[in-house]
């Protein structure tokens, strides 16, 4: 897991389940860093309370093989 957010400016809000978590790279390209697994139930954009998002990394394997499939 990776938290992001929680500055009470940009955060996960209610429907946003599944969404990526983008970052640019330093070569300027962007990548999907996370997917959106949770927030808080309080409000959207609650400081302190960052999104949770599922760390892609971690199952780049798994979506390898399941790419070469097309």
């Amino acid at each position: 897991m990776v938290c992001a957010g929680g500055d009470g400016v940009v955060s996960g809000c209610n429907g946003d389940s599944g969404g990526p978590l983008n970052c640019r790279r330093t070569d300027g390209a962007w990548e999907v860093q996370g997917i959106v697994s949770f927030g808080s139930g309080l409000s959207c954009n609650f400081p302190k309370k960052p999104t949770v998002f599922t760390r892609v990394s971690s199952y780049i394997d798994w979506i390898s093989s399941k790419m070469v499939a097309y």
